[in-house]
């Protein structure tokens, strides 16, 4: 009988590690189930094709199933919702949701790639009709529709992370007054001041109204389901659509149920071959939880380039290989209006929650050499162990070519480089691409 390798989830795990399964034993089965109408499509993009920078929409979604399999080799299923798992009889229950029926299938081996879902408020009037998440690219055709048919004038955002200042962004493009919510005192919280205060002043400089410390009371809703405004404790905010963008969290009902364990912060715990608990069963993406390489202690991740990589792995593993991933530093990327903004590593306060004697240094620099062309600011936040010297950690924001000058210090961390390691690194020079001293030399001379 031939070996079955069945992947549940669509999204960027999943596809990577089918693909990869069906490359390393071209005669196994490798059948790939996902509840949504899409495969293979990028979550990251939405924001962009909302504002009108992506003006076609068929780019956010380059697999079909069709082509997945005429080019991969792989069977997808999507509309195809994953009930249970029976990992001793190694039989799952699939509801069809298109032809609203149930079956049984069988499996060798299992990836669960099942990603994650998108936070709520738990607040009355949070389903209504104007009311939007942005977990999924059907989320995005309902925004998408929502703008071109009711044409809204007043968009009112909750939650001030990516999502939220991308989706602020977005909507401020298409002419809509926004006004973002946030829990805390800044948007990107969790970054160093410094790069908090100028996200603030990006948004700000663009028209973004920001209200600071609130939290959602609820949204008031009229006889058709439609919400005119959002209560906080703060006030009332009136809108005619709204986005709430809180983050997400593990998707691990299923993975529970079947007796998977699971982490402190939710999330399915692999070994570096990206194996489950259970045998035979393996995760990746955003159902799981992820090493951080600085401190070598779990954590969540939920971001598509780490789901990408841990699904090859599984997929290499789950067809026989012996594939590891080591970890990931949660290097993430921002463009907001006319700046980029960067952070990997840990931030400040993450490196003193985990017992670093730590120093944050910030180099304000340029782009370019000050007088070229086109030359901008641009900003280096390194976060570094005091005594060794070792960097942790580093945030960077300014103008174009910012973001390249954060992943050249992602290498830096990643490889446990110390500042002084950093000082001897032989950077390439033109007043097109930096000022003779770059920041990140800058950088690592300080005492």
């Amino acid at each position: 009988m031939k070996n079955r390798i069945v992947v549940i989830g669509g999204l960027a795990a999943g596809p990577s590690a089918a693909a990869k399964a069906k490359r390393v034993d071209p005669d196994t089965e490798v059948v790939l189930y996902e509840q949504g109408e899409h495969v293979s499509y990028g979550i990251c993009e939405i924001p962009f094709w909302l504002g009108g920078i992506i003006t076609d929409p068929d780019l956010l979604n380059p697999f079909s199933p069709e082509r997945l399999g005429r080019e991969k080799g792989v069977k997808a299923l999507t509309s195809h919702l994953v009930e249970y798992i029976d990992p001793v009889q190694r039989k799952i229950i699939v509801r069809d949701l298109w032809r609203e029926r149930v079956v049984e299938s069988t499996f060798h081996k299992l990836v669960m790639a099942a990603g994650s879902l998108s936070r709520r408020l738990n607040v009355h009037g949070e389903n209504a009709r104007n009311v939007f998440f942005l977990k999924s690219l059907a989320n995005g055709y309902a925004i998408k529709n929502w703008l071109k048919q009711e044409h809204p004038q007043r968009a009112v955002i909750v939650g001030g992370g990516y999502v939220g200042v991308e989706m602020a962004e977005a909507l401020r493009r298409q002419g809509l007054h926004v006004q973002l919510i946030l829990h805390h005192s800044f948007p990107l919280n969790r970054l160093e001041e410094p790069t908090r205060h100028a996200v603030r002043q990006t948004l700000q400089n663009a028209g973004v109204e920001i209200f600071e410390n609130q939290i959602v009371e609820r949204f008031e809703v009229d006889s058709a389901n439609r919400a005119a405004a959002v209560v906080t404790t703060a006030g009332r905010l009136n809108g005619d659509l709204f986005v709430v963008a809180i983050g997400v969290q593990p998707n691990t009902e299923l993975a529970r149920n079947a007796g998977i364990r699971l982490g402190s912060f939710g999330g399915i715990v692999t070994d570096e071959r990206q194996c489950t608990s259970l045998d035979g069963i393996y995760a990746a993406g955003d159902c799981c939880e992820t090493k951080n390489l600085v401190t070598n202690r779990h954590s969540y991740m939920p971001l598509a380039t780490v789901a990408a990589r841990q699904g090859r792995i599984a997929g290499e593993n789950v067809a026989g290989g012996s594939a590891l991933f080591k970890g990931a530093l949660g290097s993430t990327s921002l463009k907001l209006f006319d700046k980029e903004f960067f952070h990997a590593g840990l931030t400040s306060q993450q490196a003193r929650e985990a017992g670093f004697d730590c120093r944050v240094d910030v180099v304000a620099s340029t782009t370019k050499v000050g007088f070229y062309p086109g030359s901008e600011s641009s900003t280096v936040v390194g976060i570094s162990e005091r005594k060794t010297r070792r960097l942790l950690g580093v945030d960077a924001f300014g103008g174009v070519g910012t973001v390249h000058r954060g992943n050249t210090m992602t290498l830096a961390i990643q490889q446990r480089m110390t500042l002084d390691d950093i000082a001897r690194t032989d950077l390439a020079y033109s007043p097109p691409f930096s000022p003779l001293w770059d920041p990140i030399l800058t950088l690592s001379t300080r005492r």
